[in-house]
């Protein structure tokens, strides 16, 4: 019998359709890249996910959210209830990556679910100098430059809590502030409860004991403080357009700002505006381009800063997206677009990009229909990342314990997960949240308050096995749906790229396969890619046997290197005899 090679899709993307003798494909911590050279030895690879290197620990806790600060040498950290300040203290050499420091800075009144953090840039000529923090019901002020003080003329009355600028008001006086004054008539340990603009008075927690038209009054500026204005009303999200903060009120289709002018942080009454093109509540609010994306349970809408005088921003006309969203954590920016976990009155369970002011579909059959697999969904939890010209959106569903991957570069799925390898399962990722800080691609874990770096220079999860699997598509017979033989099946790794010593010294790569289509399993049969300098070195199964309907499946552990470039298998179809006349 004569065996013909083939490349039979080996390397690919994820697509495990709903019916599995349509398509099993199964692509979990591997991603395809795509070479748009014409004399490419192959069009598309396997590389890699990355893997997981500790940075940072603060405490048992779940890391919530980070947020890098002006300058990209100091972060903010949410671990469980405790805010840190990660500083930078010795940058990056031609061996070593940058080195940090923790810093408690300030405890929540929550401890659990994502955190969102804005900032509204240094501090210049009084204005700027906050990051916010909110967590749903509450939000947070950190002071960029520390505990500070601020000063201001006012005039006070004996027997009032009232005192009224005399001059220019000093936008630095904010509620919850403690203030104190050069005469001595405002009571010690006295705080500021209220600041209207619009009268240019000062509402403060004690009455004042004596009178005066012309009184120095000091605030200290704490560094971190829970925001008490009246004027806000909670958040899930913050985002930060052209010098103003901007939220949601959650459960309502209210948002709002700080004012009364940018770069502050007061929240007048009056500062804030409906999503009103449509009924439903406004779920969640994302920058983009130096606009406001809103969007609800099932439309959407866009806001620019149109400069108005008692509120900033205004609807941009024609532009109203019958998109909505699911889960209000899932939102991340990728490249040029938003991209979230979309639902409307027709239907949900599918992600979906922002395309100038329409969306589209970016999610697959195959991933719709795992996700509509899952009991709950609203509380998947989205970010995106580049690495080496990928763009990334990872979508964790917590409740399933299921992580996917959308590569924005190659319109390309896959999972990422964690391995227990004592129960030899897979589960969600480990990453909770991301940023970007002097270079490093960093995650927090969602189990405990350890911040990775996430790179494919790193082959293991923080110590833990990162095990990559492949399912192939259908091995068949088009022409007559007869058994194949198969007499061998080459896969071509990286080659030599052993370790010197322990596990990896002669790493291996698992395949079973199955000959029903993917219900069923055969054992693992293993065989190495090569030692360390064994670059001739080919990953070959042979004598595979025939079946009718045969799926492979590829697995690797090895803390090393274990790309793809491509893979052959030899087969030939069995001839069917024709029938007798």
């Amino acid at each position: 019998m004569s065996y013909e090679g083939a490349d039979f899709g080996l390397v690919g993307g994820a697509y495990e359709a709903p019916m599995l003798l349509q398509d099993a494909q199964r692509l979990i911590n591997w991603y395809p890249e795509i070479d748009p050279e014409r004399q490419a030895k192959t069009a598309i690879a396997l590389l890699g996910c990355p893997g997981l290197n500790t940075i940072l620990t603060t405490n048992s806790a779940p890391v919530r959210g980070m947020w890098a600060l002006p300058g990209n040498t100091t972060a903010l950290v949410v671990t469980g209830n405790t805010v840190y300040l990660i500083t930078m203290v010795s940058q990056a050499t031609a061996t070593t990556i940058a080195t940090f420091t923790t810093t408690v800075v300030g405890t929540l009144l929550t401890s659990t679910g994502p955190v969102c953090i804005r900032d509204n840039g240094p501090i210049f000529g009084g204005y700027g100098g906050y990051a916010v923090i909110v967590d749903g019901t509450y939000g947070y002020l950190f002071r960029l430059s520390g505990a500070g003080t601020a000063t201001a003329t006012v005039s006070c009355t004996s027997g009032s809590n009232t005192l009224t600028f005399t001059g220019s008001p000093n936008y630095q006086f904010i509620c919850g502030a403690t203030i104190s004054d050069s005469a001595g008539y405002i009571p010690s340990g006295s705080t500021i409860t209220y600041v209207n603009f619009n009268s240019n008075t000062i509402t403060i927690s004690a009455n004042a004991t004596g009178s005066s038209s012309s009184d120095t009054a000091t605030v200290t500026l704490s560094q971190f403080q829970q925001i008490s204005d009246p004027g806000f009303l909670g958040a899930d999200h913050v985002a930060f357009i052209e010098g103003w903060l901007i939220f949601n009120q959650p459960g309502t289709r209210t948002f709002y700002t700080t004012g009364p002018v940018t770069y502050t942080v007061q929240f007048p009454g009056s500062f804030y505006a409906l999503k009103d093109s449509s009924s439903d509540n406004l779920i969640t609010l994302y920058e983009n381009n130096r606009e406001l994306w809103l969007i609800g349970e099932r439309t959407s809408e866009v806001w620019y800063n149109a400069g108005g005088s008692n509120f900033a921003f205004a609807r941009l006309p024609g532009v109203g997206p019958q998109i909505g969203c699911s889960a209000k954590y899932s939102i991340a920016r990728l490249g040029t677009s938003l991209v979230w976990l979309g639902r409307n009155e027709q239907g949900e369970n599918m992600v979906v990009a922002t395309n100038q002011y329409s969306w589209e579909r970016v999610s697959t059959h195959a991933i719709e229909h795992a996700i509509s697999s899952y009991d709950y969904v609203a509380d998947a939890i989205g970010f995106a990342y580049e690495e080496e010209g990928h763009l990334f959106y990872v979508l964790t569903f917590p409740t399933a314990d299921v992580t996917w991957c959308f590569d924005g570069t190659s319109k390309m799925w896959h999972q990422r997960a964690s391995w227990n390898s004592t129960t030899a399962t897979y589960h969600r990722h480990m990453s909770n949240c991301f940023m970007n800080l002097q270079d490093l691609r960093l995650v927090g874990d969602y189990q405990n308050g350890n911040i990775y770096q996430m790179s494919r220079q790193y082959y293991t999860d923080a110590g833990n096995v990162l095990r990559a699997q492949r399912r192939t598509p259908h091995v068949w017979s088009r022409e007559n749906r007869e058994r194949v033989f198969m007499a061998a099946l080459q896969v071509e790794f990286t080659p030599g790229v052993g370790l010197q010593t322990g596990q990896g010294s002669s790493p291996q790569a698992m395949m079973r396969w199955s000959n029903d289509g993917g219900f069923n399993w055969s054992n693992e049969h293993w065989t190495s890619i090569g030692a360390a300098g064994a670059t001739r070195n080919r990953a070959t199964w042979r004598r595979l046997g025939r079946a009718r309907d045969r799926v492979f499946e590829l697995n690797f552990t090895d803390p090393v290197a274990r790309d793809i470039v491509g893979a052959t298998l030899w087969g030939q179809a069995e001839a069917k005899e024709p029938e007798a006349a």
